[in-house]
């Protein structure tokens, strides 16, 4: 009885130290930080018109098909250990952006997920999520890789004959890396036996963490990426928009070029939810200016419209999400009735 008790204050505890971390470093990063500040002078400049309006609505719409697809995904996969309904697997990814605002890069996405499942190991439930968390990083990788393949000829001449070299090696260095990793991890069950091999007489210990690997066929992997790269073109149309709303002048081809370049560096970069949104604005800053500038259309108005566009694009999907994520987190389970399941 006494037992049950402290589960129940420790996770009371631990649910309520999650929602004031959250809500603080909202509250912090909303207003105190620099970006909101030169967002609050700029707004009145672009907002008065109705094509401002209808850009804003679109993309906020397609928050809810971004989020859809992540939720699918999780479930798809979560669903070999534990079957979870659709509204247990939202509660989950919710939860997960919520938990992962104050953690490094975003370590809290597994956290706050496998804490909502009843049954299942949440060491294998945490491998599992980690497979759909590297199905978006292959992502990412592969429209970065594109990405730099086209952006190659607009800062270095080809009829250079060293910089065709150079560039004729980038794409096979490209096709190879795209290929290898595509290759991986589409053949991610094989993991299970290398572990097999290296781990020798320890096996016996890690054996059910090790046969996570297996549980996902090729068919179940590609279905785990498609969703991925359906994800990755939500969002990444939800930055355009947002730039066209902010008036900055480009095309939807040039920006996805350049917003594949962001997103490719924003994965080499170290950060938590919160200072990635600075480290965001200065990666779009950075990207776009070296892009826009030789055309002469670098201006401060820009500049200012592309910092506007990455912070909304923030406040869109991931606070929001964080705020309604800190609502569901009473149904995060830290301690269990019962800890069969090494938990």
């Amino acid at each position: 009885m006494r037992k049950s008790k402290l589960r129940k204050t420790y996770n009371i505890l631990i649910r309520l130290a999650i929602v004031v971390l959250t809500f603080g470093f909202l509250y912090d990063q909303i207003f105190y930080r620099k970006d909101f500040q030169s967002i609050s002078e700029f707004f009145p400049e672009v907002s008065g018109s109705g094509r401002f309006s209808l850009l804003i609505a679109l993309t906020i719409l397609l928050l809810p098909l971004n989020q859809f697809l992540e939720i699918i995904k999780w479930k798809y996969l979560i669903d070999k250990l534990e079957k979870v309904s659709l509204w247990t697997a939202t509660k989950a990814v919710l939860t997960g952006i919520s938990v992962s605002m104050f953690m490094p890069n975003r370590v809290g996405d597994y956290l706050g997920r496998v804490f909502v499942l009843k049954k299942a190991d949440r060491l294998q439930a945490v491998l599992v999520t980690i497979v759909g968390s590297l199905s978006q990083l292959l992502t990412t990788i592969l429209f970065g890789l594109v990405a730099v393949i086209f952006i190659y000829p607009f800062y270095w001449d080809l009829s250079e004959q060293f910089n065709l070299w150079v560039y004729s090696g980038l794409i096979v260095m490209a096709l190879i890396t795209g290929f290898t990793s595509v290759f991986a991890y589409v053949n991610f069950a094989s993991f299970s036996d290398v572990i097999r091999r290296i781990s020798g007489r320890f096996y016996g210990r890690i054996k059910k963490y090790a046969d996570v690997f297996a549980l996902y066929d090729v068919k179940n992997l590609l279905v785990v990426l498609l969703l991925s790269i359906l994800r990755y073109l939500v969002f990444s149309f939800q930055f355009w928009l947002l730039l066209q709303a902010f008036l900055v002048p480009i095309n939807y081809l040039n920006a996805m070029v350049l917003i594949g370049l962001v997103y490719l560096m924003m994965t080499i970069i170290p950060t938590i939810a919160l200072s990635e949104l600075g480290v965001r604005g200065s990666v779009s800053l950075f990207i776009f200016s070296m892009f826009l500038e030789p055309f002469g259309l670098w201006t401060e108005l820009v500049s200012l419209g592309v910092v506007s566009a990455s912070t909304v694009l923030w406040l869109i999907n991931i606070a929001f999400p964080g705020v309604l994520g800190a609502i569901f987190v009473y149904s995060l389970r830290f301690f269990r009735k019962n800890n069969n399941n090494g938990d």
